[in-house]
């Protein structure tokens, strides 16, 4: 059996190498985005929120602040409560009763959870913060 090339130039020619910038994947860039999903780029860019600060100091400082919203403070947490929805997590506070994590974020769901537990854990009573709705929106424990 004989086998030809019919190519000009006889020989077996390949393809470049592809280059590490065609094969690697990469941050996308605001406008690479805009163009994928058919948006401006300034729909696209999105500002970080402000993170909160802390605004009271531990017991026995010399600084005193107040905080905003309905305190919250003094109670033990006895029990803990979550199921497998995202940002569903409880506490029962020793005269408050159930009162909910606020789930504005998972990760500040997640943060109040995992305070709440170690209140719990080494018997310190809280101070928290109740927001309008009736969540806690922040916690310091001692």
């Amino acid at each position: 059996m004989t086998m030809t090339n019919n190519r000009t130039g006889g020989g077996r020619t390949s393809a470049a190498a592809p280059r590490p910038t065609d094969t690697m994947p990469r941050q996308l860039s605001a406008e690479d985005l805009a163009d994928l999903f058919a948006l401006s780029p300034s729909e696209i860019e999105v500002e970080a929120a402000p993170a909160g600060t802390p605004d009271m100091d531990p017991p026995g400082t010399l600084l005193a602040r107040r905080s905003a919203g309905t305190t919250l403070s003094g109670q033990l947490i006895t029990a803990l409560w979550a199921e497998q929805s995202n940002r569903n997590a409880w506490v029962f506070l020793q005269t408050a009763g159930w009162k909910r994590l606020d789930p504005l974020t998972d990760v500040g769901s997640t943060a109040l959870t995992l305070l709440s537990a170690h209140a719990r854990a080494v018997a310190s009573a809280p101070y928290a913060d109740e927001n309008p709705a009736g969540t806690i929106s922040s916690m310091y424990v001692w």
